[in-house]
Parts: C-alpha cells; sequence; structure tokens
C-alpha cells in the first residue's frame, strides 16, 4: 500500500557518535540492535540530545546475525577486523567511514553498499549523543527500498564513488590543516591556514584531475561548519589514532607525481597521533 512504512531488523556496527545517532532515529520506525566490543547484553535507549530513544538491543559484535541491513559506522582502522564477521552475512552491508580505503572490502563480500553521513554529531558518554549539524545521508550504488529517515535523509546516489571522492577533497583540505595547527573549520578562510590549505586543493587536482568540485565549494562548507573542530583534530586532542591513512594515505598512493604538502601534513599527523 502506498504510503505504509515497512519495520526493517536493522543492525549498526559502533556505539560511537555516528552509530549512536543513528540508533536513536532508525529505532524509530525499526528494530535496531546495536553491536559494540563490550560484553553487555541489554535493551536500553539512546539518549540523544537530551532525549530518550525507544530501546536498541546491545549485543556483542561477534553475535552479530543477518540483518535487513547492517551498518558499519567505525571507524575506518577498525573495520578490518569486523570483515569475518560480516563474510558471514548474506544481507546488505552499508558502510559509513571517512576516506575510501574501504571501497576495496567490496571485494570480500557479497552485498556491499557505501554511504557519506553529512551530519554532525557529537558523542558525550556511553549511548549519548548531541546532533550538532542537520544534513543528510547519500548512499549507494544500489537503493533499499524501505530505507527511510524524515530526520537522517536518506538519499540514494547512481554514482557514490564521485561523492566518496568529493568527500575526500573535503577531508583533505580541512582536517590536516585544521589538527596540525589546532583551529576550527572557519579559520581555514583566512591566511595563513588558507594558503596552507588551498595548496593541499592543488595537489589533489593533480591526482584527479577529471573530478568536478571547485575550491569555492570547499570554502562553503568551511564556512557552515566554522565553529567545528575536525574528527582529525578531536582525534589528536584526545591522544586517539586518527583517519589519516584513509584520507591522506589513500589520496598519496594514487599519486603518481610530487605531491609534497600532501606527504608533510601526512608525515606529521601520523607522528603526533595516538597508539594504532
Amino acid at each position: 500500500m502506498k504510503g505504509e512504512k515497512i519495520e526493517m531488523n536493522i543492525g549498526i556496527i559502533g556505539a560511537g557518535a555516528i552509530g549512536l545517532l543513528l540508533a536513536s532515529y532508525l529505532s524509530e520506525e525499526h528494530s535496531v540492535t546495536l553491536y559494540t566490543r563490550q560484553d553487555q547484553e541489554e535493551e536500553r535507549p539512546v539518549i540523544r540530545d537530551g532525549q530518550a530513544s525507544r530501546l536498541v538491543r546491545v549485543r556483542k559484535i561477534d553475535r552479530l546475525e543477518s540483518e535487513d541491513l547492517v551498518f558499519v559506522a567505525t571507524k575506518s582502522y577498525d573495520i578490518k577486523s569486523v570483515i569475518p564477521i560480516l563474510e558471514r552475512l548474506t544481507c546488505p552491508v552499508m558502510f559509513l567511514q571517512n576516506g575510501m580505503d574501504h571501497l576495496k572490502w567490496k571485494e570480500r563480500l557479497p552485498y556491499v553498499l557505501f554511504g557519506v553521513v553529512e551530519h554532525g554529531a557529537m558523542r558525550t558518554a556511553p549511548f549519548e549523543v548531541k546532533h550538532t549539524g542537520k544534513g543528510r545521508i547519500r548512499y549507494g550504488n544500489q537503493a533499499i527500498s524501505n530505507l527511510s529517515s524524515e530526520q537522517l535523509r536518506f538519499e540514494f546516489e547512481s554514482d557514490m564513488e564521485a561523492v566518496l571522492l568529493t568527500k575526500l577533497f573535503v577531508n583533505v583540505v580541512i582536517n590536516p590543516v585544521t589538527a596540525y595547527y589546532g583551529v576550527e573549520n572557519g579559520c581555514l578562510l583566512d591566511m595563513p591556514y588558507r594558503q596552507e590549505a588551498r595548496q593541499l586543493f592543488d595537489e589533489m587536482r593533480t591526482i584527479f584531475p577529471h573530478h568536478d568540485i571547485t575550491y569555492s565549494e570547499i570554502e562553503r562548507i568551511m564556512e557552515n561548519t566554522s565553529k567545528n573542530r575536525s574528527s582529525m583534530l578531536r582525534d589528536l586532542e584526545h591522544g586517539r589514532q586518527t583517519e589519516v591513512e584513509p584520507i591522506l594515505g589513500y589520496a598519496l598512493r594514487q599519486a603518481t607525481t610530487a605531491t609534497p604538502r600532501l606527504s608533510f601534513y601526512y608525515e606529521q599527523i601520523k607522528q603526533r597521533e595516538g597508539p594504532q
């Protein structure tokens, strides 16, 4: 029947900011299980902006079973450890990571989707999250018919690799400069940071000359997120491993000519990040 919503069984791997944001909203219409590394097994709400969601199941990752859809909302460097578990599944698996390193996993799994999250979210405590910026989630390259959420705004894209490459440009330009200098995104609109950011964009252009993105588009993102501290900066501030490898590392591995600024920031962030 038109307009009738069908409840799905949805699994979410990872209880960081994005995993919690998804669980809190998707539980309004679907049956949600959050898979984590912890041993606790319980049913509990996620607290989003001070409000409790409907109950979600919390299970240990080893107990992952086939759902109608599974989201992988871990950091890129944690994917490798869950691949053996994902290989048992026959359902669609959607990766939501930064960078493009995770594209390689589509060779290992039968039904893979990729998504780009354009929401701002911050985990404030275990099972608590703040929705800091409303956007959308673009995904592809196949549509999931019952995937809808008024708040999360899922949008299907037929050329998801182009969307991922645009996000890579944005991450390569904003993350390392903000992380290295310890500044908010908006600072990159002014000198001296503007010159650094622009040089990274120009080097990305030499690696991906045919990709359709302008520097002014990235500047608009800097303006819209001017008070944000990038994820790479927050990781350094908290002594955590960063996502420099799937972001800058991926770009460097595609380069066929010298990219000195990319190399400089890659090496600097690697030296400063927390243990792997």
